[in-house]
């Protein structure tokens, strides 16, 4: 009579997804905790082309002058703020975000942080990144 173990190898690959998803989600969780309380996240894209690095996030309707960024080094820092505009009523729902929002990247090291420009329309930011052709790295045996 052949023995069982009780795990077949495809269960173990379930639940090696499953404990992969718990952990990014409590790092998720972690790093959204050490935000300040009235402090958001806004969403990002980013995307490749043959030229340039695009970021786009979401800042719907904020003005040019609540929105801060700044690039140190190949760090692309984002800082946002968005006024709450009274309301004589008592609220039933409330999913838009307010208050303060940060976001910081990491851009790949052949951009060249010098000419990256940006475009803010219909409530979309993007940061257009040229890149500078492939950075080099020398490697030497010792």
């Amino acid at each position: 009579m052949p023995r069982f173990s009780g795990r077949k190898p495809f269960q173990q690959e379930i639940f090696n997804r499953h404990a992969g998803e718990i952990r990014n989600l409590l790092h998720a969780l972690e790093m959204r905790e050490s935000f300040d309380g009235e402090e958001n996240r806004p969403q990002v894209d980013v995307y490749e082309t043959a030229r340039e690095i695009v970021i786009e996030f979401d800042l719907p309707g904020m003005s040019l002058s609540d929105i801060s960024v700044k690039v140190c080094g190949l760090t692309v820092s984002l800082d946002a703020r968005k006024v709450r505009e009274p309301c004589e009523g008592t609220f039933i729902c409330v999913e838009r975000q307010y208050g303060s929002f940060h976001h910081e990247l990491l851009i790949p090291g052949n951009v060249d942080t010098g000419a990256i420009r940006a475009e803010y329309r219909l409530g979309v930011l993007r940061l257009i990144c040229p890149k500078s052709g492939e950075r080099l790295v020398p490697i030497k045996e010792i």
